[in-house]
C-alpha cells in the first residue's frame, strides 16, 4: 500500500486504523487562558476522540504518548473495543515534564508502530512495554533506524499520528527527519497548535512535520479555544482514506 504522504478525510472506509496521539505536557500547558487550563482542554479533546473511535470503530488500535523534554508512553496501543476506558482513565492522571521535544514523541510513536503487531498478537499489557520505552530522549547519535517496511506493511492498518503542542521544539535533534521517515512509511501525521496566538508555536516546523492531503493542503491547524479543539478532535476521530 502506498500513501505518498496524502490522505482524504472520509467516514468509514473499512480500513482499520492504528492511531498514536501525542500530547504536549510542558509547563505552558498549565496556562489558564483556556479555563481551567490548556492541558485540561487537550485531555478532554483526546478523551472524546477515543470515545468516538471506540463507538464507531471498536476494532481500531490507539495509544497515548505524553512529551516534554522526553517522551513517555502513557498507554501502550490497544484495541479500542477492549482498552478505550483504560486509555481515558490514563489521560486523567498524566505527568508534568519540562521542555518540548517533538523528536522524542515522534520516535516513540515510530517504535510503537514497529512493535505493536507482536504486542497485540501476544496480548502483552502496558507494563512490559513501558519498561522498555517509558522515557526516551532520542537526541543525535542515540538511534539507528530499522526498516520502515516493518510498520508500513504490517497488520493492514492505516497508521496515524496526531501531535498537539502549545510551544516550540527545543530538543537538539531534528523532528522533520523522523516525520519524513514516518510519512515515507505510510504514516499520516496531523499537527495541531493551540494556545493564545499562532506566534506561540513554530508553525513553519509543524507544517513540515505534518502530512498533506491529496489536494495539497497541509494537515496542520492552529486552534485558539477549547471548544474548537473539541470539534477538531471529533472530526479526527473519523477514518481517513489512503490513496
Amino acid at each position: 500500500m502506498k500513501y505518498l504522504n496524502f490522505a482524504n478525510p472520509v467516514s468509514g472506509n473499512g480500513q482499520l486504523e492504528f492511531l498514536m496521539t501525542l500530547i504536549d505536557l510542558s509547563p505552558s500547558m498549565e496556562y489558564d487562558d483556556w479555563k481551567p487550563s490548556r492541558k485540561v482542554g487537550a485531555i478532554r479533546a483526546n478523551i472524546e476522540l477515543i470515545k468516538l473511535k471506540a463507538r464507531h470503530h471498536p476494532r481500531d488500535v490507539a495509544g497515548v504518548i505524553g512529551f516534554g523534554s522526553y517522551a513517555e508512553l502513557l498507554h501502550d496501543p490497544v484495541k479500542l473495543a477492549d482498552g478505550a476506558r483504560s486509555i481515558c482513565d490514563c489521560l486523567k492522571h498524566i505527568p508534568d515534564p519540562n521542555g518540548t521535544n517533538f523528536t522524542a514523541a515522534l520516535k516513540m510513536a515510530e517504535d510503537c508502530f514497529r512493535n505493536t503487531s507482536k504486542l497485540l498478537k501476544n496480548n502483552i499489557g502496558r507494563r512490559p512495554l513501558i519498561r522498555a520505552l517509558s522515557k526516551l530522549f532520542y537526541e543525535p547519535g542515540q538511534y539507528t533506524p530499522g526498516s520502515t517496511r516493518e510498520y508500513c506493511t504490517g497488520n493492514g492498518m492505516t497508521k496515524r499520528i496526531i501531535l498537539l503542542t502549545d510551544g516550540k521544539h527545543n530538543g537538539l535533534s531534528n523532528p522533520v527527519k523522523v516525520a519524513d521517515r514516518l510519512k515515507n512509511a505510510g504514516v499520516i501525521i496531523d499537527c495541531i497548535g493551540i494556545g493564545g496566538t499562532p506566534k506561540n508555536v513554530d508553525e513553519k516546523l509543524l507544517k513540515k512535520i505534518a502530512s498533506r492531503d491529496r489536494n495539497g493542503s497541509i494537515r496542520y491547524c492552529f486552534i485558539g479555544n477549547k471548544q474548537s479543539l473539541l470539534r477538531k478532535y471529533e472530526t479526527l476521530a473519523k477514518h481517513i482514506r489512503p490513496v
